[in-house]
């Protein structure tokens, strides 16, 4: 076996390994447009202040193989209703918004009954354990009951993401309708923030769910440069023996 084909092997094997620890989470239940997710049960912090509509609290947590511990939290621009909630609807063909309002005596009261991202001061921030990569979203407009789910969005509306605090990027929902989404080059962070669009038309959208695989650390990455050097040396010994 020549060199060449060793190194491309363990390339693939490489790649084989990261490929393997890639998974898509769901933050809603769909068969829609030609994605499967199912809904991952996640852990409030504090009490279900939606229990009718689904959850929503300070903070959900969910467990993913990629990325270790996953929070997901809330936030909203400063105005009267000062306090925002991550909620994770109970509805098919929806999934994780914001529930914004503010404290009275008797306890949280809600001021937005659009629990999707419905305004331009609203932003859903998931945060990792691990750095992963992120590579695909699916999405489903706020008005999912009456017009069409594949529809809605479209390649004029758009979504932005700020990775681990950087400048927010806007991209498109495409032609799918948010259903999914496939970024052209994948997203690498612990910290993902979406908010609205800027320069596209801003649409009102659930986050559905979410494909992300593992990042291996420097010293991974470091071991595999050794193993490979390792190899070319074995081959050029045998190669003048």
């Amino acid at each position: 076996m020549n060199t060449a084909l060793r190194l491309a092997l363990v390339a693939a094997a490489l790649a084989g390994a990261t490929a393997a620890h890639a998974e898509t989470i769901g933050f809603t239940k769909t068969t829609v447009g030609g994605v499967s997710l199912t809904a991952t049960t996640g852990t409030i912090t504090g009490s279900n202040l939606c229990a009718s509509s689904g959850t929503c609290a300070q903070a959900i947590t969910y467990n993913t193989t990629a990325g270790g511990k996953l929070t997901v939290t809330a936030a909203d621009g400063a105005d009267f209703d000062t306090l925002a909630y991550v909620h994770q609807s109970n509805l098919n063909n929806a999934g994780l918004g914001v529930v914004t309002g503010y404290m009275k005596p008797t306890g949280f009261h809600i001021a937005d009954l659009n629990y999707s991202l419905s305004q331009p001061k609203e932003t859903l921030t998931l945060s990792f354990q691990n750095t992963v990569s992120l590579s695909q979203l699916v999405f489903f407009p706020d008005d999912r009951l009456t017009l069409s789910l594949t529809k809605e969005l479209d390649s004029f509306d758009g979504f932005t993401i700020s990775v681990d605090g950087k400048a927010a990027v806007e991209y498109s929902f495409g032609n799918n309708g948010g259903q999914p989404v496939t970024l052209s080059t994948p997203l690498v962070g612990k910290t993902f923030t979406f908010g609205y669009a800027v320069k596209k038309s801003s649409e009102d959208y659930y986050l559905a769910g979410i494909t992300v695989a593992a990042v291996p650390e420097a010293s991974t990455w470091a071991m595999m440069g050794l193993g490979l050097v390792g190899i070319v040396a074995a081959a050029r010994r045998r190669q003048r023996a």
